[in-house]
């Protein structure tokens, strides 16, 4: 089994209410790289249930996020072979150090074909836990 980083992104946001609405734009945004570089077909992981459940019940929310996944779900069905599926803490820790960069840079950027180098330690242990599931 295979892994790495095609596309990574972190994005500074002002206006959230809670944990939820973070992580629903964080879809939003990983829909727009995903048809940024061309891809239809991947898996989306999510340490967050509620956005995995959300999104297999076709995007219905009445949440504060409602909104976001509105407007997550017309590139999700136009993706055609996308999918979703919840994977643990333990095995996703690169975005919370994503996270942590953007809030201490209060910047956006995008790495394009590289994997962020202060990432690559975690991004080797998140492969290395994704394969043992």
């Amino acid at each position: 089994m295979g892994g790495g980083c095609i596309e990574a992104n972190h994005g500074f946001l002002v206006h959230v209410v809670d944990a939820t609405m973070t992580e629903a734009y964080a879809l939003k945004t990983g829909l727009q790289l995903a048809e940024h570089i061309g891809s239809n077909s991947f898996i989306v992981q999510s340490d967050c249930v509620q956005i995995v459940d959300t999104m297999k019940d076709d995007g219905f929310s009445a949440t504060s996020a409602a909104t976001i996944y509105d407007e997550c779900m017309a590139p999700w069905i136009g993706l055609g072979n996308a999918s979703i599926e919840h994977c643990y803490r333990e095995a996703n820790r690169v975005a919370p150090e994503l996270a942590r960069r953007c809030f201490d840079t209060k910047q956006d950027y995008i790495w394009v074909i590289e994997t962020p180098r202060f990432s690559l330690n975690s991004l080797a242990f998140d492969i290395m836990v994704f394969a043992n599931y």
